[in-house]
């Protein structure tokens, strides 16, 4: 066992080594920058895993003969789920200006309100010295209407004011939404996974009660992705994750896309049993149906995943949670794969 392993790790070190070596020639050949940004976007187009992205590199390589940095960047934004700087930099922009607007309204109101009470002081001294009392009182009245006058409009421009913020709050949402979510299954993604795994922990020790993580690869995806075409392994990834994600109608599980072909669970106040229970019988219902395209009914074959269980200790970390029922997974892998394990 001892030296599959090290044999195992050795073919998969070389692997490694082939597609770094396969990302350089990539860069190098289309004249692209070495940068974080074009290694991921090579890294991603060599790994075969996302068939939009490989689609859009592709074509653009079939119709300009090469691919420009113009080209890589622009596919990295639209694939990007991420709140890219120029949002940012808009919406911040757009919050200071409100903010401002609404100083300047308040301020320009304190003014009027303050020139409203001295001329009332003054015209009340007029009074009291026996002038005009009727030329007083007129001069009061239309002070009195132009207050009025200046505090509606005060009113509208705040109004104005805060209808022009809410809009900004939506962007703002609908932003930090897109920035969660992973494009292809509508899956909350990693980013949002490693958010709502520590708030977990964070609940989890704090009320003393249980919680579970687990983590889900589809069996042998790469095969059925090279043998179907990328078309159909995006198709296979969101009926996987569709699948994973009914669970979380339950507000006590939530599903995630890890990357590729993984999604991870992550099961507050629940057992390892009971995940193991509700894992389980996705895993079969999966396991058992054929699965066909759509629009032809061209047989796929069945399908299967392998999951690892891990439940919370107390030496856990979120970090080591995931290393637990990734080493779960592995033995589900070593296994003979379609079943779920759990950590020691």
């Amino acid at each position: 066992m001892r030296e599959e392993r090290i044999a195992e790790k050795s073919a998969e070190r070389a692997e490694w080594r082939r597609l770094y070596d396969m990302i350089g020639k990539l860069l190098f050949d289309h004249g692209l920058e070495p940068s974080p940004a074009n290694f991921e976007l090579c890294h991603r187009y060599l790994s075969g895993r996302d068939g939009e992205l490989n689609a859009l590199i592709d074509k653009a390589i079939a119709k300009d003969g090469g691919l420009s940095e113009a080209i890589a960047t622009a596919i990295s934004a639209k694939l990007d789920p991420g709140l890219s700087t120029d949002e940012l930099s808009r919406i911040a922009s757009d919050a200071q200006g409100y903010l401002e607007q609404m100083t300047t309204i308040l301020a320009r109101s304190g003014d009027d309100a303050r020139d409203y009470g001295e001329a009332l002081a003054h015209e009340a001294e007029g009074l009291e010295s026996n002038a005009s009392p009727t030329l007083s009182v007129k001069t009061l009245v239309d002070l009195t209407k132009s207050m009025i006058e200046k505090a509606q409009a005060a009113e509208e421009d705040l109004r104005r004011t805060e209808m022009q913020m809410t809009a900004m709050r939506k962007d703002l949402a609908t932003a930090q939404h897109k920035a969660n979510s992973d494009p292809l299954t509508g899956l909350p993604n990693r980013r949002a996974l490693d958010q709502h795994l520590r708030a977990a922990f964070e609940n989890a020790r704090r009320a003393d009660t249980p919680l579970a993580l687990a983590i889900c690869d589809i069996d042998h995806f790469k095969q059925f992705n090279d043998t179907h075409g990328h078309v159909i392994g995006d198709e296979v990834i969101k009926f996987v994750g569709s699948s994973l994600g009914r669970a979380a109608s339950n507000g006590d599980v939530f599903v995630a896309r890890y990357g590729g072909e993984e999604f991870v669970m992550v099961f507050e106040r629940a057992s390892v049993a009971n995940a193991m229970a509700t894992l389980d019988k996705i895993r079969a219902a999966i396991a058992a149906r054929e699965l066909k395209v759509t629009n032809t009914g061209q047989s796929l074959g069945k399908l299967s995943f392998s999951g690892g269980l891990a439940q919370i200790n107390i030496q856990d970390s979120p970090g080591s949670i995931l290393k637990r029922a990734d080493a779960a997974l592995y033995k589900a892998k070593q296994a003979g794969r379609n079943r779920i394990s759990a950590a020691d």
